[in-house]
């Protein structure tokens, strides 16, 4: 429980659910070893064959169960996470083959089994490719129910710690994560898995801060240990200083105060010490994140995500699914925009309906509006549904991701209007925008930017094409600087162009709630910015003490080569100097 003065350790994973905690790390072991090999007689194998169907029905039955409780506690959509679970007990290649190696290699129902589970998780492990691998949780919690019915133990054997602490798992099954008590697991260090996990997606829907993607980093993570991690930055501090606890302990004060003035009153507007507005907007994953979005006064939505309603599915979600689920947003914010992206599908997300090809590269693959445009009755079926959910008043707006030329954008607004005219709506009430997150469109918002009506900054992307370092490799993350000499002359070039072409520009990027990011960008001149509800109360505070027009003159004439390698060490100087001392966490 001591966080002395000395001996802290920090440790990288990916970002999967925002949120900052102080708390004991305690370890959470819920595998099963593998059944000892046994054989049985010939005379035996209806047997075994019946205690293996027995075992499957009553794992699907619990599995409806968990996906019901889901349903009631947390949403529809959540509880779709279990459907590939149940399919999997379904697939004949799991059923048949387990039953194949009863009946011809005279196995146990439970060695069977675990034989071909073995068969398809190394067939998952071949694949390399991030979203596949991700289903790696989902067959293994498969494994993991279906032998516990057939060596005898409790349903769910696994005993959860029952006092407060941040829960380290080597990897997360969903029906173990969907137990969770989020007034226990204050946060979740998971080794495996991705952002799109569904470990990580029911985190983020139950509010737990969570960091995944540790790999073998994650021994370095002590039981017992005090740490500080943050599921915003994928940053742990293990046995953090006096000074980082007093820190965080301190900012949690704060912003504690933050959010109960934003539940007692409605907030007034956001701005600069110096009286600069800035619009904080909302980022959601789904529609019932909406709620905590209002809680937080945000104005509106900068970035609503859509692949919630197509990650892990086997059936194309329908266009009225679609309108309702928009329509819901929409509704929840009457006197604001909201932007809906369109499937940002391929990369490390893909749904089960799409055969979508193995790729060296994923993320320079087949992936966002090059797959929605090589599947027109996809596309048109969302378009269709956003344009019904905006109405003639263009409440929502369309946002296209991954653009790199003018022909994927005069492309999607052919479409668009299209549509709008086939439901009556008019074409031009329906504002269209793209995200600016690889160079090609930097280099050619000239040519584009007549044919849309604003532009978000997407700088995790824009980063990661820039840079040339995969985003979703912890081991790089050193190298991943959205503040590098590069990166800031792509912002303030991205700014000029479309400032100058009349283009209203927003942020939706992780850089938006990092301190110095977020003062880097005001001083640019960016002044819209899309944030997780959860990062509002620190986002307000911190921009209520800077000043814009000191930080435009720390960030001008980015073009120099004397200016653009000075800036960011110049902004953490500033705020050093200008945010109170109580209030240093947060520039940490």
């Amino acid at each position: 429980m001591q966080s002395g003065s000395g001996g802290a350790e920090r440790v990288l994973g990916l970002a999967a659910s925002p949120g900052r905690v102080l708390g004991e790390l305690r370890r959470v072991e819920w595998n099963v070893a593998a059944p000892r090999h046994r054989t049985i007689a010939e005379t035996e194998i209806p047997v075994e064959v019946l205690r293996f169907d027995e075992a499957r029905l009553a794992s699907i039955e619990r599995i409806e169960e968990l996906r019901e409780t889901t349903r009631r506690k947390l949403g529809e959509i959540e509880a779709k996470i279990f459907d590939p679970q149940l399919m999997m007990l379904q697939d004949p290649d799991l059923v048949e083959g387990t039953t194949r190696y009863i009946r011809e290699n005279f196995l146990a129902a439970e060695r069977a089994f675990d034989w071909r589970i073995t068969e398809l998780r190394t067939q998952i492990l071949d694949a390399a490719h991030l979203m596949i691998v991700d289903r790696l949780a989902d067959l293994m919690d498969v494994r993991y129910r279906v032998l516990t019915h057939l060596l005898g133990r409790a349903a769910d054997p696994t005993q959860l710690p029952n006092e407060r602490a941040i829960l380290v798992f080597d990897d997360l099954t969903p029906s173990l994560a969907v137990r969770l008590d989020p007034s226990i697991a204050v946060g979740l260090v998971i080794g495996a898995g991705s952002r799109t996990a569904h470990s990580a997606v029911l985190a983020r829907s139950m509010g737990i801060p969570a960091v995944v993607g540790l790999g073998k980093e994650i021994a370095r993570l002590e039981e017992g240990a005090m740490a500080i991690m943050d599921g915003g930055s994928g940053k742990i501090i293990v046995r953090p200083t006096t000074r980082e606890v007093a820190a965080h302990v301190e900012v949690e004060r704060r912003l504690s105060e933050v959010r109960d003035q934003l539940s007692d009153r409605p907030a007034g507007p956001v701005t600069t010490h110096d009286g600069v507005r800035v619009a904080l907007r909302a980022n959601l994953d789904q529609p019932h994140d909406a709620a905590a979005a209002q809680r937080v006064a945000a104005e509106g939505v900068g970035l609503f995500r859509s692949e919630f309603l197509v990650i892990g599915q086997r059936v194309i979600p329908s266009e009225k699914e679609q309108y309702e689920a928009y329509s819901s947003v929409v509704e929840s914010f009457p006197d604001h925009p909201v932007t809906l992206r369109t499937f940002d599908i391929g990369g490390d997300k893909f749904p089960l309906f799409l055969d979508m090809p193995p790729e060296e590269n994923p993320y320079l693959g087949w992936r966002a509006i090059r797959v929605c445009l090589d599947l027109p009755d996809l596309f048109r079926n969302q378009i269709r549904a956003a344009v019904r959910a905006g109405g003639d008043q263009g409440r929502l707006r369309i946002l296209i991701p991954f653009v790199t030329s003018l022909d994927e954008v005069l492309a999607t607004r052919k479409i668009v209007n299209d549509v709008a005219e086939g439901v009556g709506v008019d074409p031009a009430s329906v504002p269209l925008g793209i995200m600016v997150e690889t160079p090609a469109v930097v280099e050619t918002l000239d040519l584009i930017a007549e044919h849309i009506d604003f532009v978000s900054l997407g700088t995790n992307d824009l980063s990661q094409y820039t840079l040339a370092v995969d985003r979703g490799n912890a081991r790089l993350a050193h190298l991943s600087d959205a503040l590098h000499p590069a990166m800031l002359r792509l912002y303030a070039r991205v700014f000029e162009q479309a400032s100058s072409s009349g283009l209203e520009i927003a942020v939706c990027g992780d850089l938006a709630t990092d301190p110095t990011g977020l003062a880097v960008l005001l001083g640019i001149g960016y002044r819209d910015f899309s944030i997780a509800p959860v990062s509002f109360p620190e986002i307000r505070e911190f921009v209520g003490t800077v000043s814009a027009g000191e930080l435009a003159g720390l960030c001008a004439n980015l073009g120099e080569a004397d200016r653009v390698s000075r800036v960011k060490d110049d902004v953490i100087a500033y705020l050093d100097a200008t945010i109170p001392p109580d209030m240093r966490g947060l520039s940490e």
